[in-house]
């Protein structure tokens, strides 16, 4: 299981207590990163509330890929002790509160419970620290002053990246530091070995690059990368332990570039698969542009009828989906035989190891023309809800009303 999955612990605790986004800009007001700066100039008295651990916040969490630094001036009460501590914020009770956590799930538990308790002003930053790295902000020099770390790297988006090779790529080293089994793509994981590579990169596993640190340069700006965010963060630390001076890594990883799939970066991915990764955004308008495709979601029969016993699961499905378990798609391949040449739309719930199996299947079987979600139907609605694409939601039908 990839580590990137670490951070749904806290997605997905959120919305077992309460709906997803029903709430938005109903009990709550929300706000992007991208209008950020201009509420707060707007907004004087602010409180920044931070809802993270106090691990995540001080940079000292056990989920390196979460130690991304917290706003300047920031409060921290995480949501777990938000209800017994309201006190301490009372004064704050009709003034503007702006609500964040990792990814915006626990904000908006905690945006909820604040305007539930009598607070007449909230906010909630869609998309949660980690966002404020790969906004597309005109103001993002802005932004950037807010951050308040004690990382002694630089955190930066695949855009970023791809700035940096296309302006100067004799300044840049890029070092992978995923398993050599998954950097070759001949892990036991279908889901490593579908996550491709940056063209140039060079591959040291987090576990031997202590001993090889005299093959990286040190007159180069060194950009690590992995599957998730974890290992490039401990990589990086050693790093700059050990006296390099320009280090950074990727944001959330090869999975966040995959989630990001700029156009400007295509030719700079390397795809170890012959089918389609694609993000929320790549994957909806391809449905939507496509009348000769099947849409085949892979989750249990329970799970696609809504009748999951984890609630949270159910979140519907994308409109005429066929279902198929990935578990019985070996045994029914005959009742698809006819898209054999035709797009095939692949999703489940949040891009499990299974999804990338079920598409390995499909390949080995002869199927070519195969499009992966990479993050799921989560990710759809989590990316409408966060990112300012609010109609890719509405192709997902059917989603229950303590879900919506």
């Amino acid at each position: 299981m990839l580590s990137k999955l670490l951070p749904a612990i806290f997605f997905l605790s959120a919305i077992a207590v309460q709906a997803q986004y029903k709430n938005d800009n109903v009990s709550f007001k929300t706000v992007d990163w991208t209008n950020l700066c201009n509420e707060l100039q707007n907004n004087k008295g602010y409180l920044l509330l931070d809802v993270r651990s106090p691990g995540e916040y001080g940079d000292t969490s056990q989920y390196a890929s979460l130690n991304i630094g917290h706003l300047k001036g920031a409060e921290n009460i995480s949501v777990q002790q938000l209800s017994n501590r309201l006190s301490e914020i009372d004064s704050y009770k009709n003034k503007p509160v702006f609500v964040y956590c990792s990814h915006s799930q626990r904000s908006r538990r905690a945006s909820k419970m604040l305007s539930d308790s009598g607070f007449t002003n909230v906010y909630n930053i869609n998309g949660g620290m980690t966002a404020a790295y790969y906004t597309n902000a005109k103001d993002k020099d802005c932004l950037q002053s807010l951050i308040v770390t004690t990382d002694k790297y630089n955190v930066i988006s695949a855009a970023d990246i791809c700035k940096k090779l296309s302006a100067n790529p004799g300044n840049v080293f890029l070092l992978d530091v995923r398993s050599d089994s998954a950097f070759r793509h001949i892990s036991t994981n279908a889901q490593e070995n579908a996550y491709g590579i940056i063209k140039g990169s060079t591959n040291i596993p987090l576990a031997e690059l202590e001993s090889k640190l005299s093959t990286i340069p040190r007159n180069k700006e060194i950009i690590v990368t992995d599957l998730s965010g974890g290992d490039a963060a401990k990589a990086a630390t050693l790093l700059k332990e050990k006296g390099f001076e320009k280090v950074s890594t990727l944001i959330e990883g090869i999975d966040r570039w995959l989630s990001e799939n700029s156009d400007a970066c295509e030719n700079l991915y390397v795809s170890p698969v012959s089918y389609r990764i694609m993000n929320s955004t790549a994957f909806v308008n391809a449905v939507r542009g496509n009348k000769d495709g099947l849409v085949l979601d892979i989750r249990g029969a329970d799970e696609f009828a809504n009748k999951h016993k984890d609630t949270w699961r159910n979140v519907g499905h994308i409109k005429n989906a066929i279902n198929i378990p990935g578990t019985e798609l070996s045994q029914r391949l005959s009742e698809i035989s006819a898209y054999k040449n035709k797009p095939i739309f692949l999703y489940d719930f949040s891009g499990s190891t299974a999804l990338f199996e079920s598409a390995n299947l499909l390949a080995q079987q002869g199927f070519t023309n195969i499009n992966l979600l990479v993050n799921g139907l989560f990710d759809i609605r989590w990316a409408a809800a966060n990112l300012n694409q609010p109609s890719l939601k509405d192709i997902i039908t059917d989603v229950p009303d303590y879900n919506l």
